[in-house]
């Protein structure tokens, strides 16, 4: 929370003068940023129990679907446009494409394949993978301590992606496929960049949905087609309702207005509790742990994101304040 310069009235044998004075931002607890680390902590439960009754691309396919039609309506609500200017067109359906479609299969398909964990411990890379990319396309300046972090990253994310066995829940190839879903992420974060300077991040996402839709329809359709769906008990509906609304909506809603409330460097604090919350909920509600070098490995790698974070951050105040 940005707080207002308050004037400070000073006495000294010359003259009495004010002086603006900021006063200094006190750390505070944003509680639409709690629930987004509990529901998308819990998302990576949720999805394990879910795919007990509903197979991955039919998941897929639906929680899609589900994301659309509540996105539409909450963007009327709200007043915002539902459509974009011709020239981001194509920006805007591959934004879809990426973070709507290729994203969301991997990332699915991924987690089909390990466990609730380590998929959150995996996809904690996107920062330092935003960070590389955004290097790379020339987007952000290079800085060698964010350079350097990001390779301590790196050697933690390799050990808990060869740490996976059948004895933690997940395997190499699953956590692989994680890794590649967060890359896409990341890419697709650094491609939205521009775009959302020009639309709100709810409306974005509506708008990219076609783009998603060229990958979800033909990847989901036969399986939603001979889903039983009478034979959906109460709580795979519920473990649906989380992944598809309170978790894909609600929960990047609270994300963006906790964004407002206390500023991006405080939010990049809340990131760091999902994996941490992950394991929790799936140690509770499956008895799923980590193998002791995948723990090495999430604490090595959990430093390399902070660290990483601060040295791109402070490299930002050091180009405002030139």
């Amino acid at each position: 929370m940005t707080s207002e310069p308050f004037v400070s009235v000073h006495r000294s044998r010359r003259s009495l003068h004010n002086q603006p004075v900021s006063e200094p931002r006190k750390p505070q607890i944003s509680w639409p940023l709690v629930f987004t680390v509990l529901s998308w902590g819990f998302n990576f439960v949720s999805l394990k129990l879910l795919y007990k009754e509903i197979d991955t691309p039919a998941v897929a396919l639906l929680r899609f679907g589900a994301m659309w039609a509540v996105l539409i309506p909450l963007c009327l609500f709200r007043g915002l446009s539902l459509k974009y200017d011709r020239s981001d067109a194509i920006r805007v359906l591959f934004s879809g494409f990426l973070a709507m479609g290729l994203y969301m299969v991997l990332f699915l398909e991924g987690m089909s394949m390990t466990s609730p964990a380590e998929g959150a411990i995996i996809l904690a890379t996107s920062p330092v993978l935003t960070y590389i990319i955004s290097i790379l396309v020339k987007a952000e300046r290079f800085n060698a301590a964010a350079m350097l972090n990001s390779l301590v990253a790196f050697i933690g994310v390799g050990l808990v992606i060869l740490g996976g066995s059948s004895s933690t829940g997940g395997t190499v190839l699953g956590n692989l496929v994680i890794f590649g879903s967060s890359i896409v992420w990341s890419g697709s974060i650094v491609y939205m960049k521009p775009l959302l300077r020009k639309y709100e991040a709810s409306q974005l996402l509506a708008l990219s949905m076609p783009g998603g839709a060229i990958v979800m329809i033909p990847f989901g359709f036969h399986a939603v087609s001979v889903t039983h769906f009478a034979a959906i008990s109460l709580a795979g509906w519920l473990m649906f309702l989380q992944v598809s609304i309170l978790s894909g909506v609600v929960g990047f809603a609270c994300y963006y207005l906790g964004v407002k409330q206390v500023g991006p460097s405080q939010t990049s604090l809340y990131q760091y509790f999902v994996p941490p919350t992950a394991m929790f909920f799936a140690w509770v509600l499956m008895g799923k742990t980590l193998a002791p070098i995948q723990g090495v490995g999430f604490v090595i790698l959990l430093i390399g994101v902070i660290l990483t974070t601060r040295a791109r951050q402070n490299l930002g105040e050091v180009r405002t304040s030139t």
